[in-house]
């Protein structure tokens, strides 16, 4: 008989069958399937008018004494044949011949154990900003919106109202604050480590304030940055009134340098109501990173790097030529000018030609044709 006309009958008697006469009796009655539920019960059609061809899988069907048809479950799987020409027989596991309902609870089992697998490979993996152990009570709720702080690390311009840094609240609570300039210089503190500082003294305390940092009316605070390994900086701050002086110094090579100043209104950033409740003592954190950055902690790294006869690392100066080009094109010929007038570095890369032909055409080429219409 030619395989393209054999029938589903015939097929029951192929030699690929006896490892299946080994398994259950051989007056067992079966049925052949493709989708382990509808039988294929009309052997007088051909195995290619239901898709059967070389290769493919296909499972048996045991008839059960109530007629009901059950998958063959036998406890081990015989070998697939080796010389490809017949299809292959799927005969499931004892795991794989259950009802509906069991096989949709296994499913349910077993997507909860995968979550579960995930979860826990998440947490072997670890995350390279967690505090070292120990930092944080096992009682913590670390749930979003149920905490004083979210799950995720962030900095202090990305706090919204409501919500402090985990790192913030850590400090808080070491530095044991009594009053509203402790929480400010514990701020403060954080703002210089954002930005790379280095704090000494606290290198036994990875997330406290360091040793000595207030005392008799006076804050001091000292750091060294990986930008200016062979200076320091230090902070010295004094409360004058309702005001804090914040003063910054540098040294370098044992020589004291004061390079900048600020004072800060402590209850514009602090509400010291009630002091237990973190969250609440602090406000206006994205306004005061903003103005202690740009007029304090920037200003002392590029006063250091300068001293120490070392190239800039941020700012307008620093950029590709390609990158100022693009800025310039934004302002309009007086604000140009003014910037072109800065510094040597920004009047070369103001001087090009094509920067200047674009203003011209963007600003003046109107004015020039009405002027030329008269």
């Amino acid at each position: 008989m030619e395989r393209e006309s054999k029938t589903l009958g015939s097929a029951r008697c192929q030699p690929w069958c006896f490892t299946f006469f080994l398994l259950c009796s051989p007056d067992t009655e079966f049925s052949i399937t493709l989708n382990r539920k509808d039988a294929l019960i009309e052997d007088q059609k051909t195995l290619a008018s239901y898709g059967i061809v070389s290769g493919d899988l296909i499972c048996l069907l045991l008839q059960e004494a109530d007629g009901q048809p059950n998958l063959l479950s036998p406890s081990s799987t015989p070998p697939p044949l080796q010389n490809g020409q017949e299809p292959s027989i799927l005969i499931p596991s004892k795991s794989q011949a259950k009802s509906p309902k069991e096989e949709g609870h296994n499913e349910q089992v077993d997507n909860q154990k995968s979550q579960v697998d995930v979860q826990m490979s998440d947490k072997r993996a670890g995350s390279s900003l967690e505090f070292p152990s120990g930092l944080v009570s096992e009682d913590v709720d670390l749930e979003e919106g149920t905490g004083s702080y979210p799950s995720e690390p962030m900095l202090c311009n990305e706090a919204a109202d409501g919500e402090i840094p985990h790192s913030l609240e850590m400090l808080y609570l070491s530095a044991e604050c009594t009053n509203a300039t402790d929480a400010l210089i514990v701020l403060v503190h954080l703002l210089m480590m954002e930005t790379g500082y280095v704090p000494q003294g606290t290198e036994a305390k990875a997330v406290s304030m360091p040793e000595k940092w207030r005392g008799n009316g006076v804050y001091k605070l000292q750091y060294t940055h990986p930008l200016c390994e062979e200076g320091s900086a230090g902070l010295t701050c004094v409360p004058l009134g309702d005001l804090v002086a914040i003063n910054a110094t540098l040294k370098i090579n044992k020589e004291i340098k004061g390079i900048k100043r600020i004072q800060l209104l402590p209850a514009t950033f602090v509400c010291f109501q009630e002091p237990e409740k973190v969250a609440g003592v602090y406000k206006d954190l994205q306004k005061l990173s903003c103005l202690f950055k740009d007029q304090l902690v920037y200003s002392l790294l590029a006063a250091a790097r300068q001293a120490l006869n070392l190239p800039d690392v941020f700012g307008l100066v620093v950029l590709p030529l390609e990158l100022k080009l693009r800025i310039f094109r934004l302002l309009d010929v007086r604000s140009l000018i003014s910037l072109s007038a800065a510094c040597r570095d920004l009047y070369a890369a103001s001087n090009d030609q094509l920067l200047w032909r674009f203003m011209y055409l963007r600003d003046f080429r109107g004015l020039v044709t009405q002027t030329g219409k008269k």
